[in-house]
């Protein structure tokens, strides 16, 4: 009950002080934004903070699922501070300082467990070299599940893609190195990931429409204790 009723606090002077910036001298745009994903498998759902102010709002983000959508928006600047706690005992997960440059979007992952809490920023960018960026789809994937085994994503019938086979559970560097998205041919998909021995450990339900213009993370998460956690989320991402 205190946590939540901090985060309305905060909530509200955030929103205050945004109103009192846009009555006077004129600002610089809000043009970071960061979209949380929550793939953290110990806890029902988390807080995220950015320099002690609710990204989310008062409610967490529950597992499995992501958001804002748009992204929350902050001013540009160097050590933001971004807070991550689990609900579970209010565990802080993440207690670093981040840097939101001008006109990019970024996506914060945070999963593991509570003695492995992990987590990673990306930069949400149109893959260089994108002659029409709104004719393409966009996919990226990371082995988010708390397992040993080697994992390989598959998109329908496509021949598995370099970038997506044989990937172990990230680590905060191997995430990063992974941030961009990789052109694929659009169209609706079964979305399946296989593991080093060829067995399929989930299936997303239903098909996956890459359309032209998205662009698409694609992750695992789940728990080797208990195979039947195992997920296939995904996230939609805003881009420039």
């Amino acid at each position: 009950m205190m946590k939540k009723l901090n985060l309305i606090v905060s909530l509200a002077a955030s929103v205050l002080l945004l109103g009192s910036c846009l009555r006077g001298d004129p600002q610089p745009q809000l043009v970071g934004g960061t979209t949380f994903v929550n793939a953290f498998v110990e806890a029902q759902a988390v807080y995220c903070y950015i320099d002690r102010n609710a990204a989310i709002g008062p409610e967490p983000l529950q597992y499995r699922s992501f958001g804002p959508n748009p992204p929350v928006y902050a001013y540009p600047g160097e050590s933001r501070r971004l807070e991550i706690y689990s609900t579970y005992d209010d565990n802080r997960l993440v207690d670093t300082a981040i840097t939101i440059q001008d006109s990019v979007y970024y996506s914060s992952i945070v999963y593991g467990t509570h003695n492995d809490p992990r987590h990673f920023i990306t930069e949400d960018r149109i893959p260089e070299g994108a002659d029409d960026p709104a004719a393409i789809a966009g996919v990226r994937f990371y082995n988010l599940a708390n397992t040993d085994r080697r994992m390989t994503l598959h998109i329908g019938d496509m021949e598995p893609i370099a970038a997506f086979s044989d990937r172990p559970t990230e680590t905060p560097q191997t995430g990063k190195e992974g941030e961009g998205f990789i052109p694929v041919t659009t169209g609706t998909y079964t979305i399946s990931v296989v593991d080093e021995d060829g067995e399929t450990v989930a299936t997303r339900e239903g098909t996956l429409d890459l359309a032209p213009g998205s662009y698409t993370s694609i992750f695992l998460t789940g728990d080797e204790r208990d195979p039947t956690t195992f997920y296939v989320g995904r996230v939609w991402h805003w881009v420039n």
